[in-house]
């Protein structure tokens, strides 16, 4: 059998086997209620086994993450807590990616294989604990916000399995989005808390978790603020007291997430972004139809044969829409219900605006982030469907309408519980081989180009065969140490000498001869050129952060350390108070 129909063939089994043991389960107890929550960790697991089929994926960016992963683990161990640089990408000549990249998904995958697990198989559980945690996480807002354990699990499948969550985990591997998306309902459980009990504790909650999502995909943060601003808004309507409490979020959330957002503005000048904007009419704006319906296998695949993504909404999701709106407008809708429901009616209609391609002229408002792409914004419309799901077993006297849709919500992703194709003959020593030249395969992170490199062709496809070449003079130089930001060699010197040193330049590498600063910039491919003094002496060559960004890093360290012992004092005895499932 064929890998992907033997995948399918799997999953159809699996949650056939688990929907038939609950039914039989409720024959036998007829008076036992079944644990929706249990169910609920059943059906995703059923979601996920896939991922751990042996191999890498034939797209999307897992193998990217690996390569990815692999220079990070490999600056953390060299003790650099906060890695900036990768020395082994763009064919060793290295560039500064973990400036402009999100950072917090490394550290979890680098903490997988610091236990012991290979690359390959520390991202697929980074995968797969996501999909559980982005389950549990929804199941406990929804829990804490109607005490009601349906609604938890309608609303908890609707988030694990809307398409765009399953398109991210299982096609495109987008782990700073997927990260992210498991930590929205978090954020949003400390702000209904701190709405109902008006505690700072809960506020300064939301706004950690707020930070973490920024060091996962800081657009995802960018959108969020002025949604939690409304909702706060909404919710309290006294605008002095939200705005103060906004404050209190955005300086936490900053504070923790500074070196990730400084980066664009702080090294503005030097990259290529600046003076070569992105060509903004070149941007993909999805169009109505692509929300509503998939064109591969009469709509319920969502990935393309040659690697197309849909950008589907959800039919299940869909239904949940047009049912609330109508039990909003036949005034069916619990009365201290409904202005929460028109809340995310209007902030649902405006994501699914912005998404479109009508939202153009509104998008060249905002010129740092237009380029990350509208669709991404099918996060939110996941998260506030999933959240109006619940909404909609609260209101409707019909529960077996609710079981309908639960159906149509899991049996219509269930050809998109996995990667359609795995390399099994793919192992973390193939990776580490090829790991030099994937940056110009594809690695490559658009805006960490710099202005000084040849811009038809800003990474290398072939590693240099000496890492110091030889411009003028006749210096002998040895190699005596090298690690990801240090480079040492033993100079003798009889006249004055210019070399290439084979690292892509940047701001933050400096050159010394024993203690002496050395003149360094950027030749015509923006490589290290030094000029070397007469003597013998060590040159030295070491990457350090500049100032501004190394200060960046401090605050970030400080702010997620200080707001980390402060809830732990606070919540020592019991962190959160869970309900019980």
């Amino acid at each position: 059998m064929i890998d992907p129909y033997r995948m399918v063939f799997v999953n159809i089994i699996f949650t056939l086997v688990i929907f038939s043991s609950s039914l039989i389960y409720k024959y036998i107890y007829p008076r036992q209620k079944i644990n929706l929550f249990y169910l609920l960790i059943l059906l995703i697991i059923a979601a996920s086994i896939s991922i751990f089929r042996v191999g890498t994926y034939e797209s999307g960016d897992f193998n990217i993450h690996i390569y990815r992963s692999m220079e990070f683990y490999g600056s953390l161990i060299e003790g650099n807590l906060m890695p900036s640089w990768s020395p082994s990408l763009n064919a060793t000549y290295g560039y500064p990616l973990f400036i402009f990249n999100y950072s917090l998904p490394y550290y979890f995958i680098s903490f997988f294989h610091f236990l012991g697990f290979s690359f390959i198989n520390s991202l697929k559980l980074f995968l797969f604990s996501n999909m559980v945690l982005t389950g549990i996480f929804m199941y406990i807002f929804i829990q804490n916000k109607f005490k009601n354990n349906l609604a938890s699990f309608v609303a908890s499948i609707f988030y694990v399995f809307a398409p765009y969550h399953l398109i991210a985990t299982h096609f495109k591997i987008t782990i700073g989005e997927i990260l992210a998306y498991t930590l929205i309902p978090l954020c949003f459980l400390f702000v209904d808390k701190f709405i109902r009990k008006y505690r700072l504790s809960f506020l300064i909650l939301s706004g950690f978790i707020l930070g973490l999502i920024a060091i996962s995909h800081i657009f995802m943060t960018m959108i969020l603020v002025p949604i939690i601003f409304l909702y706060l808004l909404n919710s309290l309507r006294n605008l002095t007291q939200v705005i103060k409490n906004s404050l209190y979020l955005l300086i936490i959330s900053t504070t923790m997430s500074l070196y990730q957002w400084l980066p664009p503005f702080l090294y503005k000048n030097h990259l290529s972004i600046s003076f070569n904007p992105v060509d903004f009419n070149k941007l993909y704006f999805p169009n109505i139809y692509d929300l509503l319906f998939s064109p591969w296998r009469f709509g319920l695949l969502f990935q393309g044969p040659q690697g197309e993504i849909s950008n589907l909404i959800g039919y299940a999701q869909i239904i949940v829409i047009i049912i609330i709106i109508f039990l909003y407008f036949k005034n069916k809708i619990i009365a201290k219900q409904k202005k929460e429901i028109l809340f995310w009616l209007i902030t649902l209609t405006v994501s699914i605006f912005m998404i479109l391609p009508q939202s153009v002229p509104v998008w060249k408002y905002f010129p740092m982030i237009n380029a990350v792409g509208s669709h991404r914004l099918l996060l939110i419309v996941g998260f506030i469907i999933s959240l109006l799901a619940g909404y909609l077993v609260i209101n409707i006297k019909t529960k077996a309408i609710i079981y309908i849709i639960i159906a149509i919500a899991i049996f219509t992703t269930i050809l998109n519980w996995g990667h359609r194709r795995v390399l099994p003959e793919i192992k973390d020593t193939n990776l580490k081989i090829n790991l030099p030249l994937s940056t110009y395969q594809g690695e490559h992170h658009y805006y960490a180009i710099t202005k000084y490199v040849d811009l038809n062709n800003p990474w290398f496809s072939k590693t240099p065969q000496k890492k110091i070449e030889i411009i003028i003079g006749s210096p002998k130089i040895k190699n005596i140490y090298s690690s990801s930001t240090v480079h040492q060699y033993q100079v003798s010197n009889s006249t004055k000498s210019l070399i290439r040193e084979n690292t892509l330049y940047f701001p933050g590498w400096k050159a010394y001869a024993d203690t002496k600063s050395l003149n360094t910039f950027p030749d015509k491919e923006g490589i290290i050129n030094i000029d070397l003094p007469k003597g013998n002496f060590q040159l030295t060559l070491k990457y350090e952060d500049i100032f501004i960004y190394k200060l960046s890093k401090l605050i970030s360290i400080l702010s997620f350390a200080s707001i980390t012992l402060y809830l732990i004092l606070k919540f020592r005895r019991n962190l959160v108070r869970f309900p019980k499932f």
